[in-house]
């Protein structure tokens, strides 16, 4: 068990009261689905006010039944049961994600296929996508530091953005044919070992079938290929931050490894008993700021496509997590898009943006988010499982907290409970994001108090242990 930073808590929903399977009925005998009204929304930077029965959408959402917060019917109603399950536990509640103690003949298999089908892949894709990429990503730079204004919310969508787009588009079909050639390679070998594991194990295709209700809900998001110029401004927004060779490289590592990550490892349906960890992160208090004061700050660090210099060099610290949730285009019937997250490696996300407790009106009257712990939510994440650029399945919100103004950082993420999937001390496993995040959450609230208190009243309230790195 490991011990939480100083700086930060981490507290956990028990998952033996989550019931995946069944779908919540109403008293009445109707499904309880929400519907959102977007006319007469008011907008301000392209975040939600208020929504409220039924909702007009676009042909694209009507088709897909896709809302305009990127949701699903299926996703909203799952929504709700998670909502009924942790209704009689503390939002804090602690009670740890049980993971076997030992590696076992899942974990090594899994291995064993990893070795043979994706260091030969790393071996002879991942070079290629790095020269092929640099291009793209070389003009999408040029085009965000020649033009567009020095500290920029949101890229202008005009007409020199549509012909850049164009031409990214053009100059991206190398990369796109390689990497979709990397992803029939990887799926298809999934298929094939996942299936000759389930026929030689005597509980294969039952485990396979409940596996298969459990990501059922978060399945059929909004296609990244539909949102190609989202992908353009996030990438741009990315390579701004962090530079042409690491962003290029992060960006060829993505499309090789991370559905190894997510369909293999974390979310196997083939070997791992699925289920849903709810984890919530909670910072230290943050009230000697104002609401006001917290809340711009995502702003700057996370949703501005690009920054001042000074917040640029902290943003570009290269120990951290860099995330990069662009708004969505200005009089657009949306209000997520997609967004990038940077470390090692990138993964591409969809994003919602919140703008207040009055976001999203469910008709309790409450903040149309997952976390009961939340003063006022900022973003909700869905890591859609169709989404093969993201290392999870799940859905995770940053909020800050009713606890005093902490940030909160809650994650449903779909995981089995398999060493290899799970434990803090295996990268990449959906246990080790906790440690990661204990870790980044004291560095953004050390960059907001730089931001509003200055410098000296940031070092004391970290203890100096971060501002030493700046």
């Amino acid at each position: 068990m490991r011990t939480p930073l100083p700086l930060s808590t981490v507290t956990s929903l028990s998952p033996g009261c989550l019931n995946i399977g069944a779908p919540l009925i109403k008293p009445n005998g109707t499904h309880n689905i929400y519907h959102y009204n977007t006319q007469n929304m008011k907008t301000n930077n392209n975040l939600i006010h208020s929504g409220i029965e039924e909702t007009s959408r676009s042909h694209y959402q009507r088709k897909h039944n896709v809302y305009p917060t990127g949701e699903t019917i299926a996703l909203l109603e799952r929504f709700d049961e998670l909502r009924q399950e942790e209704a009689e536990q503390s939002p804090y509640y602690n009670a740890p994600w049980d993971v076997n103690k030992d590696f076992d003949t899942v974990d090594f298999f899994q291995c064993a296929v990893m070795a043979l089908v994706l260091v030969p892949q790393l071996v002879i894709l991942y070079p290629i996508l790095f020269v092929v990429l640099l291009p793209p990503v070389f003009v999408n730079l040029l085009y965000i530091t020649m033009l567009v204004p020095r500290v920029c919310d949101t890229i202008p969508r005009t007409f020199a953005w549509q012909v850049h787009c164009i031409l990214q588009a053009v100059l991206c079909i190398p990369s796109a044919l390689l990497a979709l050639i990397s992803l029939l390679i990887s799926r298809l070998s999934m298929c094939l070992f996942g299936t000759l594991f389930c026929t030689f194990d005597s509980v294969g295709w039952s485990r396979y079938k409940r596996n298969i209700e459990v990501i059922k809900p978060f399945c059929g998001g909004p296609s990244l290929y539909n949102h190609f110029s989202d992908c353009v401004a996030a990438a741009a927004g990315m390579v701004y931050r962090r530079g042409l060779m690491e962003f290029t490289s992060a960006f060829a590592l993505m499309f090789v490894i991370n559905p190894w990550i997510k369909y293999w490892i974390t979310g196997n349906v083939y070997m791992g008993d699925l289920g849903i960890r709810y984890v919530t992160q909670v910072g230290r208090p943050m009230d000697d700021l104002t609401l006001k004061q917290v809340k711009r700050n995502f702003k700057r660090y996370i949703s501005r496509a690009k920054t001042t210099r000074e917040s640029k060099l902290f943003i570009c610290n290269p120990l951290l997590f860099c995330p990069h949730f662009p708004y969505p285009p200005r009089r657009s019937k949306r209000y997520f898009s997609v967004g990038l997250e940077h470390s090692t490696i990138a993964a591409f996300v969809h994003t919602t943006h919140f703008k207040s407790k009055s976001s999203l009106r469910d008709e309790g009257g409450k903040s149309r988010c997952l976390s009961r712990s939340a003063e006022v939510p900022i973003y909700r994440v869905i890591l859609w499982r169709n989404n093969p650029y993201h290392i999870y399945t799940g859905i995770v919100e940053a909020c800050i907290s009713k606890k005093r103004q902490s940030l909160e950082h809650p994650m449903w993420l779909i995981s089995s409970h398999n060493k290899l999937a799970a434990d803090p001390k295996v990268i990449l496993s959906t246990g080790w994001i906790d440690v990661f995040f204990d870790q980044f959450i004291p560095h953004f609230e050390y960059f907001i108090r730089l931001n509003e208190l200055g410098r000296e009243a940031a070092d004391a309230m970290a203890g100096g242990s971060i501002g030493d790195q700046f």
